[in-house]
């Protein structure tokens, strides 16, 4: 029986049909340059979601564990134009906030800018020891006041500037610490939900500084009791130990001063049998 040759298949190297495309930030990141691209033709680079490092930008090695995430908007020639769609933390970071013994205040929430863009927020904050659920209640409704009170008063740009470069994390951590000591407060993750419009995006917003955020807290009797006590044994203690202090120094003032009397009376003795 003869056997039937195969047909060959005509090989052909699609690789060379595509073409590389630059990456560029939007104007809030002052369009910096990202990166390169390849795809065959632009419809194929539309909606294309691209990661990069926060540290990229400012070139602080503090920044190296924030990951942003970036979407190509419009294809101009070999450039490509792009839009944040949200930023997040590395899992070893994330991971190294959690130890034995403590408890973490988590939150996620949407909030809705004066420009109406709308971003879903996860917030968490890490106690330096196992909280009561009272103070866990108590900082999670801090994290959410900050957060709308920024939203309701900032521009999407400058928004994200606060959310990214920790100044939220900061006014997060100096409130919430006042209800219970914390090992870090931070904002573990961003998404955009909606926007207006995207193509309309504003020149990056100067260089202003965030107004301080004071919350109204709304404490329980119990932990006002527990604060005022906590308080009290402080002074109470302190006390203590200064008046134990004085104490001590007093008795080694006056063992110093027999110590030095019996010196003295045995030199004057010596000198006496000398003289004799």
């Amino acid at each position: 029986m003869s056997k039937k040759g195969k047909r060959e298949r005509r090989k052909t190297d699609t690789w060379r049909e595509k073409t590389w495309y630059d990456i560029y930030a939007p104007k809030s990141f002052k369009n910096q340059y990202i990166g390169k691209i390849v795809g065959k033709n632009p419809d194929f680079i539309l909606n294309r979601t691209i990661e990069t490092l926060l540290y990229d930008f400012t070139g602080d090695f503090h920044d190296i564990t924030t990951v942003l995430r970036f979407r190509v908007l419009k294809v101009e020639g070999n450039s490509c134009e792009t839009y944040l769609v949200g930023h997040q933390l590395t899992k070893d970071f994330i991971r190294s906030l959690i130890r034995k013994g403590v408890s973490k205040v988590q939150m996620i929430n949407n909030y809705k800018t004066v420009d109406n863009y709308i971003y879903r927020i996860t917030s968490a904050c890490t106690t330096i020891k196992k909280a009561r659920s009272s103070q866990i209640v108590t900082i999670r409704r801090i994290i959410d006041d900050i957060l709308n009170s920024f939203a309701r008063d900032l521009k999407h740009e400058k928004f994200i500037r606060g959310m990214i470069y920790g100044e939220f994390s900061h006014q997060m951590k100096r409130v919430a610490k006042t209800i219970y000591p914390l090992f870090e407060a931070v904002i573990i993750k961003s998404k955009l939900i909606s926007s207006p419009s995207l193509e309309d995006q504003e020149a990056p917003p100067k260089e202003e500084d965030f107004e301080i955020i004071e919350p109204e807290i709304r404490r329980t009797v119990k932990s006002q009791i527990a604060r005022a006590k906590r308080v009290n044994v402080q002074k109470l203690t302190y006390k203590k130990q200064r008046a134990e202090k004085m104490k001590s120094a007093q008795k080694e003032k006056v063992e110093q001063e027999v110590s030095d009397k019996k010196i003295e009376e045995n030199i004057n003795e010596e000198v006496v049998e000398v003289e004799k």
